[in-house]
């Protein structure tokens, strides 16, 4: 009886590249159900039913969600992992195929076999709150750039807002704004049917800086604080908490946040302090005493997102609003 069995799955849009380790079989199947029962055939030949069994793979987005799904169904267990965190543990490496790539995953998943952990599929009204987070987010960058371009636009003197073209970028730009109201609206539906998401809702709201959206995003992204213990953890994912950049005597850089981070969490937390920093006077004297002392302006902030974080971990933790600090006599 082998003590493990790893499934390294290379996906694609209409293929999956599978490598079993250690049995050292590889088989490519089509990304549908017909496929799917092939690969299942093969599965439970390599696999005693005794020993432990994990399929790996990267995030692809929505290619792997009719595969998650049949795994599900079987009792399956999958883990889901960042291609870059895959990739930079292969040291240098040359050419790629999907074929490799599945041999690949497959040794990253057997050489951590006792560390990764499979993953826990969020309810039914989280996905569709994630779902509706993600229209919401395309909508807001496209009328960004329909913006963006009308103004570019003025400032040339290719158009003026009275011409054809004007109205028509005017008449785009509202109703792709309707249409986010629209969505906007029907989260706010969707978190009230839910009594535990109205709850952690309503919980998070009382901390000023946070709305609606904000405590949406945070929901959908901890999955109702199930999903990261503490703030901390969220703070490394929402790339909030600051590293040292230091080696030996001659490389001695600044602390500084990572890059690899949940961006649009980030964005909108950055929106979120710039508001508490108005409208919360503990964190607005915090804010001015800091940039006194000479500290820049986005570290500053930095530390009200962080600070932001911390308090919705703890009201949540509590399970009573946030009540705001008496100033001191």
């Amino acid at each position: 009886m082998k003590e493990f069995l790893i499934v390294g799955v290379d996906v694609s849009k209409s293929t999956l590249d599978i490598y079993f380790k250690p049995a050292g079989s590889a088989l490519r199947i089509d990304n549908n159900l017909h496929g799917f029962k092939l690969w299942h055939k093969e599965f439970k030949r390599l696999w005693d039913g005794a020993s432990k069994a994990l399929v790996v793979m990267e995030h692809t987005g929505q290619y792997s969600y009719r595969f998650e799904t049949f795994l599900r169904s079987r009792f399956i267990d999958y883990c889901k992992l960042p291609a870059l965190q895959i990739k930079r543990s292969l040291g240098m490496i040359r050419g790629k195929n999907d074929k490799v790539d599945a041999v690949r995953i497959a040794g990253y998943g057997w050489l951590r076999r006792d560390i990764l952990m499979a993953d826990q599929y969020p309810g039914q009204e989280i996905r569709a709150l994630r779902a509706l987070l993600s229209l919401r987010h395309k909508l807001v960058r496209d009328i960004s750039g329909y913006k963006s371009r009308f103004r570019e636009m003025i400032a040339t003197g290719t158009c003026v807002k009275s011409d054809w073209q004007g109205n028509m970028h005017q008449q785009i730009i509202d109703f792709m704004e309707s249409k986010k109201a629209m969505v906007e609206a029907r989260i706010n539906t969707l978190i009230t049917a839910h009594p535990n998401l109205q709850k952690t809702s309503q919980l998070l709201r009382s901390i000023k800086g946070v709305g609606l959206i904000i405590s949406s995003y945070m929901i959908g992204c901890t999955e109702n604080f199930k999903r990261f213990s503490n703030a901390r953890k969220f703070n490394c994912y929402a790339g909030l908490a600051p590293f040292t950049h230091q080696s030996g005597s001659s490389i001695k850089g600044k602390a500084r946040v990572s890059h690899m981070a949940n961006k649009a969490v980030k964005t909108l937390l950055n929106m979120g302090a710039s508001s508490a920093i108005q409208h919360n006077k503990e964190l607005k004297e915090y804010y001015q005493r800091r940039i006194e002392k000479g500290m820049g302006r986005m570290s500053c902030l930095n530390i009200i997102r962080s600070k932001l974080i911390s308090r919705m971990f703890a009201v949540i933790k509590r399970q009573t609003p946030y009540q705001e600090v008496a100033p001191a006599a």
